[in-house]
């Protein structure tokens, strides 16, 4: 009896598909604090360019009291008063990440502070926390698909460091 090609192709497709093993999730966990860590070291060193660079060309920033922002164009228009401040800095810590079972999707959750100040050395210091979902890409590296954070209850005052 024959087998017709496209039953023995789907046959061939399914037996491959199911021995590939699923990626181990400690190293994916791994690479994707990583990401975020590269993410936050590129926007230290790189502002808004390197805030923009960890994006996905589809991806959105939620903030507190705004409309979500859609593509790299609304989320540079977004980010661009706070990066012109020269004062403004950024930071963040990733403190856990979780991945799907492929490997292919992912999130991290973490806390962050802005500070800024004034010409006359009176600032602020608000912190938060943070999630930050990754879409991993062909060549392995991730992407941010989603960013949105919520600030602590109440900044702090502060003066010139």
């Amino acid at each position: 009896m024959r087998i017709p090609s496209a039953l023995a192709a789907a046959l061939i497709f399914a037996a491959c598909a199911r021995t590939s093993t699923p990626p181990d999730p400690d190293a994916v966990r791994a690479s994707l604090i990583a990401a975020d860590e590269e993410f936050a070291a590129a926007t230290a060193a790189k502002g808004l360019e390197g805030w923009l660079a960890a994006y996905d060309s589809t991806g959105i920033q939620m903030e507190p009291d705004h409309p979500f922002t859609p593509g790299i164009p609304s989320i540079r228009a977004a980010m661009a008063p706070a990066f012109a401040d020269t004062t403004f800095r950024l930071t963040w810590q990733p403190t856990m990440a979780f991945a799907s079972a492929a490997g292919d999707l992912g999130y991290t959750l973490g806390i962050w502070q802005s500070r800024y100040y004034t010409a006359d050395g009176k600032g602020q210091v608000t912190t938060g926390k943070y999630v930050t979902i990754w879409r991993r890409q062909a060549d392995g590296s991730w992407k941010v698909v989603f960013d949105g954070g919520n600030p602590d209850s109440s900044p702090r005052l502060v003066t010139s460091p």
